[in-house]
């Protein structure tokens, strides 16, 4: 006895359109030997029309909800013989549209990180110029610092040669009375 055939119509909504759900929809129908037709629909669901035999159906109907629990599958049965391709199709048109959105989103993403490159490549030049800057006053600091240095070497000379003379000065005074005393004599 041949198994009773049955065809459905099913609408899958729930955040199911640029997620790579049709693919799913695709193994699955494989997998079951069903002639299908999925595409992306305009109201944003994706539209399923599955043929093959009651128990391929059910069993398809069940792989999806446990593939996507989160989504929301409603079916109708099919009552007149609508040809479909074998085993699997997508609508073509519906792909198009897709790959052009992904193409926009993934368009979207690199503008916004390039956006993201260029102030991190803004503040890093800040930085770099501000380093710079830092660089320039340490060198001005550096700078003054061998001035004071040489400063403080010339004034350590200078203490130095005062020093010197006020021990030769001092050397005079000791010897002073002895030369008063001597000049005294002549």
């Amino acid at each position: 006895m041949a198994a009773a055939k049955k065809s459905i119509c099913a609408s899958i909504t729930d955040h199911v359109q640029l997620s790579g759900f049709r693919d799913v929809v695709e193994i699955h129908g494989k997998a079951r030997g069903l002639k299908e037709l999925v595409f992306n629909d305009v109201d944003g669901s994706v539209k399923i029309m599955a043929s093959g035999p009651e128990q391929a159906i059910s069993g398809f109907i069940h792989d999806l909800k446990i593939s996507r629990p989160d989504t929301i599958i409603e079916t109708r049965d099919i009552i007149d013989n609508i040809p479909l391709p074998e085993p699997f199709s997508r609508v073509m048109a519906g792909d198009l549209r897709e790959i052009s959105e992904r193409l926009d989103m993934g368009v979207n993403i690199l503008a916004e990180h390039t956006g993201l490159f260029h102030g991190i490549d803004n503040k890093l030049g800040d930085m770099g110029n501000k380093f710079g800057d830092m660089s320039n006053k340490l060198g001005d600091m550096s700078n003054k610092l061998g001035d004071m240095g040489n400063k403080f070497d010339d004034m350590s000379n200078k203490l130095s040669d005062m020093g010197n003379t006020l021990n030769s000065m001092n050397e005079k005074f000791d010897t002073l009375p002895e030369r008063i005393a001597e000049a005294m004599k002549k």
